[in-house]
């Protein structure tokens, strides 16, 4: 079984409050093996993720601002590398251009499993209700999501893994079902770990939204919010998946 944990984390928030988060992550009595950040951003923060534990290790990829752990024990990297799923950029409100990348690791373990997983943090301000906004950022949303589907069909066919995990903090609500369509048009053959696994209205990643989830090869068998703290604006989730 793959134990995975996913906070799609806050720039502004404190190294410290990352770190906490982590002590009670790694010192958990039923701990995940994986876990998966978005938002890491400065320098100090991914020195949080590199010193969390000996027994964990950390990649923070430098055109990203996702990272990605694994248990040292359980996992180790064939390869990793950062992808960028698009040309299309997009300005936020401080005038600041924003590329979209996701940070990737094909993990193996000692009885010759492997894992592709891949993490990415897409554009906000994308949806209005059930549609689109007419603007860049959902260009490069919709964008970003081919090119993230392409990309893993061709790691698909190169590598055969035996489970993948698209972890993104995709900026749509999942609690609708027109989102979780339109995500699944992306990624076909895999499995939303909320479906069958859904949080009740209004509860959600991000305050009632539920925008932070798995695309997975397998059905997830459990998928929940985790308890929320003061290290980011959205809270956790956790799931277990088959391998």
């Amino acid at each position: 079984m793959v134990r995975h944990a996913h906070s799609s984390s806050l720039y502004s928030a404190s190294p410290q409050s990352l770190a906490n988060q982590l002590e009670r992550a790694v010192g958990a009595d039923d701990p995940a093996n994986l876990m998966t950040f978005t938002e890491v951003g400065s320098e100090k923060r991914k020195q949080v993720l590199k010193d969390a534990s000996d027994e964990w290790a950390a990649w923070v990829p430098s055109q990203t601002d996702v990272g990605l752990m694994w248990v040292k024990a359980n996992w180790h990297p064939v390869w990793k590398e950062a992808k960028k799923l698009t040309d299309k950029v997009w300005t936020d409100g401080q005038g600041r251009k924003h590329q979209t990348w996701a940070g990737t690791a094909l993990l193996e373990n000692s009885k010759g499993k492997t894992i592709f997983l891949s993490v990415c943090h897409l554009p906000s301000h994308v949806q209005n209700g059930k549609s689109f906004y007419d603007n860049a950022q959902a260009k490069a949303w919709k964008s970003a999501c081919s090119g993230w589907s392409s990309y893993w069909n061709n790691k698909r066919k190169k590598h055969h893994p035996d489970l993948a995990l698209i972890v993104a903090d995709w900026n749509v609500d999942f609690h609708i079902d027109v989102w979780r369509d339109r995500v699944q048009d992306y990624f076909p053959s895999m499995f939303l770990g909320w479906k069958g696994n859904m949080p009740a209205k209004g509860k959600g990643t991000h305050g009632a939204r539920l925008i932070d989830g798995t695309m997975a090869t397998a059905k997830a068998s459990k998928c929940v919010l985790l308890k929320d703290d003061n290290s980011s604006d959205h809270r956790p989730y956790g799931e277990v998946i088959p391998l």
